[in-house]
């Protein structure tokens, strides 16, 4: 579906459920690691499925954090992320049959049960999180950033010297043809 790369224990087993009438619901408590782009990150939160005559409804909330960069000072930070989601999930072969149950119409991009009755929910959680990942965080929200002139972390409180005005030698003669417009 998307392109992320997802390794995920949080399958689970929803054969018995696929089995019950339209209604039925189960809960799950979620403490787990979930590979996503190359690093692992531990979430915590709570899923419940619903059976539908479709399959099964997922109401999924999680959170856990990512280490960034502030977007300001470059400072190292941890960031807060929460995720929730609500899909449906629909099964690749019919439970009581076996029969390959083909998508409808505006279905094929759907999440599915795959061909063992196992609900995945590692693909879903890695796409919201990546839709819930900051764009621009910030180690603070008043943050002053760096200077621009020497690249100094412009702490508050802090007054900064620098030698403003005194361009990287290796830009001089740049700064001498604007200078000459």
């Amino acid at each position: 579906m998307y392109p992320h790369e997802v390794t995920a224990a949080m399958k689970f087993n929803v054969a018995s459920l696929l089995k019950e009438a339209t209604g039925a619901v189960r809960e799950y408590d979620i403490d787990d690691d979930v590979r996503m782009d190359g690093q692992t990150r531990h979430v915590r939160g709570h899923a419940r499925f619903d059976r539908t005559p479709q399959g099964v409804l997922v109401r999924a909330s999680v959170a856990g954090t990512m280490d960034a960069q502030c977007s300001r000072c470059l400072k190292t930070l941890t960031v807060p992320v929460d995720v929730a989601f609500e899909e449906v999930y629909l099964p690749t072969h019919d439970i009581n049959t076996g029969a390959r149950v083909v998508p409808g119409e505006g279905e094929e991009e759907s999440y599915r049960i795959d061909d063992r009755h196992m609900l995945d929910l590692g693909e879903a959680i890695a796409q919201y999180w990546a839709m819930a990942e900051p764009m621009a965080p910030l180690c603070e929200e008043d943050c002053r950033g760096i200077c621009p002139e020497c690249g100094a972390i412009l702490a508050d409180g802090i007054e900064h010297e620098c030698p403003r005005g005194q361009a990287d030698p290796r830009w001089a003669r740049l700064a001498e043809l604007a200078a000459d417009d």
